[in-house]
């Protein structure tokens, strides 16, 4: 069974390109636009992976996060930031969100297939390692 990564970024045409790219790579894909959205739909499903963009128009995205990983705690180490500021960190985040992997955009599809593949592999070994086979 393929991952399935959850794509939050309000720019409907990064969002379908983002679809596509991961659908290329065998991922299962669901996206929303906006954190309500986004919402919803984790509180439907089960996601294995979240792309993230910092700078959505209702939210900023480091609030979305530590929002998500209190209400989804299963998303802990689970996301992927997106930026297109080359300075995205900022100095009063936490450390769960510094310590996030970050794509600058533009990014090319083998990057974004390394970041991913290697999110997915630190979450499986760290679920192994906590004894959640």
């Amino acid at each position: 069974m393929s991952a399935r990564i959850l794509v939050i970024d309000d720019e409907p045409a990064i969002r379908r390109t983002l679809e596509r790219a991961l659908q290329s790579l065998n991922y299962e894909v669901v996206s929303a636009g906006d954190p309500h959205l986004a919402y919803a739909m984790l509180d439907e499903m089960n996601v294995d992976l979240v792309l993230l963009d910092l700078h959505l128009q209702q939210i900023s995205g480091d609030v979305l996060f530590l929002a998500l990983v209190r209400c989804w705690p299963r998303l802990r180490g689970r996301v992927i930031l997106m930026t297109g500021d080359t300075f995205a960190e900022k100095d009063h985040w936490p450390q769960e969100l510094v310590s996030c992997p970050t794509l600058l955009k533009p990014f090319t599809l083998e990057t974004l297939g390394n970041a991913v593949r290697a999110a997915l592999a630190v979450a499986e070994e760290e679920k192994r390692a906590n004894g959640h086979a």
